[in-house]
């Protein structure tokens, strides 16, 4: 048994000294197979959210009744007018702003893994309903449901992946949140193109979304059985259940768990001592809370903002256009090699936010992205001017695009939302700033036309270039590297100690005995 006391002799430590653990305890313990199971199972969440992202690209055509050369599509399926169709797309940004707040309340008043498996009951209402329906208006109701869901997912499963990895495995698998999303947006384009979700008409084949809806069905229910899966214990030993907080690690952990538990009693005592600090319950009201952490709230939402403004969605639109003339004539199989371009990065920056660095890897994403949108710009504008235009340009600018977004900017901004935050604020803070980047994608999906219509192609790229160096030099300046520190000690670092807490200085060395 292991028991924490201070040391007489009043010594005080640094935030990265917090703990020692004497009589031959291990630093860290190993993860046990539950770890990976239960990320696993977690991982439904961002394949939800790509599935629903993805779901419009092969729906859009038969949605609207586009014609393939003489066929068109099923009377059943031709059930919006283009604006109708817009008002669809954009809407599930609305309703995952309302659900980032529900799922920040939900993940503290109920945990992380019962408010991950909640998420799934709006999933299977919209894509049940889906499947049935055919009115415009429910259909788009159902959408925002869909929404909802993905932004509640979205608030608590990178800070659920966080909370039960070991330090060693909290960048690699952090960055799965972001590869499973790509893998999710991968899926239903590729089931919607070519899988057994297409219906052939008149010698033509056209997206039957009613039968890809059935994807999304099953996939809620997978991210469902997240109730048997462990909690977190920090969550846990914040709520003051010491006990089952140290059950749930020792499920997750292989071998000595002494210094994870000491961290753990460390975490409870605020909520036990009446001495030390305010209790839980009577903590100031949750807005005084966030201000303690202004930094760490700064740099996610500017993140998760800038995330959305580096301009992946039109890069992914004009995709096709680019392949087609670099001499990839099918435009369904060059989009369909890019998914899996964006797929294969993402997997690497798994092992890239470790070996190298997020802040690095953040800083390649800014000078990649800048380039890129330059040269895109350039080439756009160049064929317009009958300028020197050679296709590879615009295919190198397109694979350094891909390249900078999927190993930084696209999965360090979710890892770092588990990284700079306590267990106390984590649910408000990241409701908080993934609610801004969904703002920012309503406003990018709203806005682009009219961008693009005022600025012109190259105008907007160009633009976006300015924003990506806007994400360079934000991450040369206030980007924080959490690369092999804990979470206290990267909160510390970057906010300082809370005014309700005591500072580290005026605490006595903690020993765990055994």
């Amino acid at each position: 048994r292991a028991q924490l006391v201070p040391e007489a002799s009043g010594e005080k430590l640094a935030p990265s000294e917090s703990f020692e653990v004497q009589a031959g305890g291990s630093e860290h313990a190993a993860a046990s197979a539950l770890v990976y199971i239960a990320v696993f199972v977690s991982s439904f969440c961002p394949m939800l959210f790509g599935f629903v992202i993805g779901f419009t690209s092969p729906a859009q055509a038969p949605m609207l009744g586009t014609a393939r050369g003489v066929a068109l599509p099923p009377a059943h399926l031709a059930v919006f007018t283009p604006g109708q169709f817009t008002m669809y797309a954009a809407i599930a940004t609305v309703g995952a702003v309302a659900g980032a707040f529900a799922g920040s309340r939900a993940m503290d008043r109920i945990g992380r893994r019962r408010a991950l498996a909640l998420s799934a009951c709006p999933h299977l209402l919209a894509w049940c309903g889906t499947i049935l329906c055919s009115d415009p208006s429910v259909l788009i109701v159902l959408r925002w449901f869909a929404g909802f869901a993905v932004g509640m997912g979205s608030a608590i499963a990178p800070s659920y992946i966080g909370e039960v990895a070991t330090l060693r495995l909290r960048g690699p698998l952090g960055t799965t949140f972001q590869l499973v999303l790509n893998i999710g947006i991968f899926f239903v384009s590729a089931v919607g193109a070519y899988g057994p979700a297409m219906e052939d008409v008149g010698g033509q084949r056209f997206c039957n979304w009613r039968r890809l809806s059935f994807w999304g069905v099953a996939f809620a229910l997978a991210l469902a059985t997240m109730v048997f899966m462990p909690e977190s214990p920090k969550w846990l030993a914040e709520r003051g259940r010491m006990q089952e907080a140290k059950m749930s690690l020792r499920r997750l952990r292989r071998g000595d768990t002494t210094a994870e538990e000491a961290m753990l009693v460390a975490l409870a005592a605020p909520a036990d001592s009446s001495s030390s600090s305010i209790s839980v319950s009577s903590a100031p009201g949750l807005g005084h809370r966030l201000l303690d952490y202004k930094r760490s709230l700064l740099i996610a939402i500017c993140l998760m903002a800038f995330q959305q403004f580096s301009g992946i969605n039109p890069v992914m639109m004009y995709a096709a256009d680019i392949c087609a003339q670099a001499g990839m004539g099918n435009a369904e199989v060059s989009s369909m090699a890019i998914m899996g371009m964006q797929v294969c990065m993402t997997a690497l920056s798994g092992w890239l936010v470790e070996a190298v660095g997020r802040r690095r890897m953040l800083i390649f994403a800014g000078v990649a992205m800048t380039v890129s949108h330059l040269g895109l710009a350039y080439y756009l504008a160049a064929q317009a001017w009958s300028w020197w235009t050679p296709s590879w340009l615009a295919m190198l600018c397109l694979c350094t695009y891909i390249c900078g977004y999927c190993t930084g900017m696209g999965p360090v901004p979710w890892l770092l939302l588990a990284e700079i935050f306590p267990v106390e604020v984590r649910g408000a803070a990241s409701a908080l700033a993934t609610s801004v980047g969904w703002i920012s994608a309503f406003i990018m999906l709203i806005q682009f036309r009219a961008l693009q219509a005022t600025l012109g192609p190259s105008g907007v790229f160009a633009l976006f270039a300015v924003f990506c160096f806007g994400i360079l030099v934000f991450a040369c300046l206030c980007a924080p590297e959490t690369r092999g520190k804990t979470v206290e000690q990267i909160v510390w670092e970057l906010n300082g100690p809370p005014a309700r807490r005591p500072s580290p200085e005026d605490c006595p060395k903690l020993v765990v005995r055994v």
